[in-house]
């Protein structure tokens, strides 16, 4: 059972492209692609067409979007060194914001009221005892990084809170000013509403005499559930994400 098994991250290595200007950031693989590796991940991955990289799992729709607006050469089954090698040519690196973690949640069952376990659970809420990857995101925004895609606005805050702007490893300082004026551009953009969103979806940070832009997407695997959270307003929310995914792509490649 993963409550009490450290997990780590397999291929954080892998995600640093030389040279990069851009970075696509999560947080932290499913369970069937972190280590140690095990016979239960082993058997889960085979029975689930999961790929042992970033965004592996198939519920995980970040590469189906990548190949949509950045590379359409890059199609299913995902192989991992034509991912790479599309990350190299356009110059996007790619890593999480946990380095290992525990994995465990507990929910409570509204007809039953009892306490149930889930110890795979891939939401962010089920990391505990996180284990940052400080070194490796920084080392990549001193080298030249000025934009980061977000999976998720919890990676988003991470970012601020955990890499960059944090107590003990301090990188940089966010400019609310910039942040508020970015998102507020951003979201008239893809023609949504700015009052809707009460959890920001995009910060800019000020690292020596640079600025680092950074923008959260709704999670490519369920978009249309989070929209009203970035911005949708009235509107269809399946065509609301696609022009909002379409145009944050846009945005990191521009």
């Amino acid at each position: 059972m993963p409550k009490g098994e450290t997990e780590t991250h397999p291929y954080l290595q892998q995600g640093q492209i030389n040279g990069a200007t851009k970075l696509i950031l999560g947080s932290f693989p499913v369970y069937e692609c972190t280590d140690q590796d095990n016979e239960l991940k082993h058997q889960n991955r085979l029975n689930e067409g999961t790929v042992r990289f970033f965004y592996g799992s198939n519920r995980n729709k970040l590469w189906t979007k990548y190949s949509q607006y950045i590379d359409n050469t890059i199609v299913q089954p995902w192989n991992t060194e034509l991912i790479l090698s599309s990350l190299r040519e356009n110059k996007i690196a790619v890593s999480d914001t946990i380095q290992s973690c525990e994995r465990y949640i507990f929910k409570i069952d509204k007809n039953t009221r009892e306490k149930i376990s889930f110890p795979f659970s891939s939401e962010d809420s089920a990391l505990k005892n996180k284990t940052w990857n400080r070194e490796i995101i920084q080392n990549l925004i001193n080298g030249g990084v000025t934009k980061i895609l977000c999976t998720s606005k919890g990676v988003l805050n991470d970012l601020e809170k955990q890499i960059i702007c944090c107590r003990n490893n301090h990188l940089g300082r966010k400019d609310n000013n910039l942040s508020s004026l970015f998102q507020a551009q951003f979201i008239q953009r893809v023609g949504g509403s700015n009052n809707q969103i009460t959890n920001e979806i995009a910060k800019i940070f000020i690292i020596g005499s640079s600025k680092v832009f950074a923008l959260a997407i709704p999670s490519p695997g369920s978009p249309q559930r989070q929209t009203h959270k970035f911005g949708c307003d009235n509107q269809n929310r399946l065509t609301y994400a696609n022009n909002y995914f379409e145009n944050a792509f846009n945005w990191l490649t521009e």
